[in-house]
């Protein structure tokens, strides 16, 4: 099976850095695995996770060496626009990545933006609602959501295109006990059809009955 995530001797500095933020990174990861970076804070599990999506280096400028290739788009040479439907984001903070006020809104967007037609969108919404128990978060200011509740939210979103990746940045950080509980079952289902799961994450006894391996960044 080709592995769809494969990094073979990657360095990374970003630009007006006098040290790399990654140096000799190497690893395979197959389909449908569940995989978690782990290592100290300044370790380069973000700036790895940003080759991953394509936010670097693109967005984070910065020089990079060897080769990294996340659902066949490889860092440094493919657009943008090639990870979105491919690829699925969730940060730390889940307001640096909402696009809408309004929850519904903030589900439909990434269709909206690949063009898809209103019935569709309409469908996929209700779909992804379903399938992650949001409604009670449905046509609701994302202003007036709990952190686990808009976190849950941002998950759904990047799950709106069917991608065949999702990375995740210290997801849990600003959570509590409850709302880590429904972020794991959220990866759980996703886990269940066949996505591959890139997890950067300080905390690991939550989900360690999901992750299939471990890297560890010196």
């Amino acid at each position: 099976m080709k592995p769809i995530l494969s990094c073979s001797d990657v360095d990374f500095t970003y630009q007006n850095s006098p040290a790399p933020a990654l140096r000799d990174v190497a690893l395979t990861v197959q389909p449908g695995e569940c995989v978690l970076l782990c290592g100290r804070s300044g370790c380069g599990k973000t700036t790895f996770s940003r080759l991953l999506n394509g936010l670097a280096p693109v967005f984070y400028p910065g020089a990079l060496a060897g080769q990294c290739t996340a659902a066949g788009l490889a860092a440094g040479e493919a657009a943008i626009e090639a990870y979105v439907p491919q690829v699925g984001s969730v940060f730390q903070n889940p307001k640096t990545q909402y696009f809408n006020v309004d929850t519904t809104a903030e589900l439909a967007f990434p269709c909206e933006n690949a063009g898809m037609e209103p019935q569709s969108i309409r469908r996929r919404v209700d779909e992804v609602v379903e399938q992650f128990r949001l409604g009670p978060l449905m046509d609701r200011s994302v202003f007036k959501l709990s952190g686990g509740e808009k976190q849950r939210v941002a998950f759904a979103a990047a799950c709106m295109l069917g991608p065949r990746l999702l990375v995740l940045d210290e997801p849990t950080s600003n959570l509590d006990a409850a709302a880590i509980a429904q972020l794991h079952d959220m990866i759980a289902v996703m886990k269940r059809q066949g996505v591959t799961v890139v997890l950067a994450e300080h905390r690991l006894a939550w989900i360690t009955d999901l992750a299939d391996r471990y890297f560890f960044f010196a």
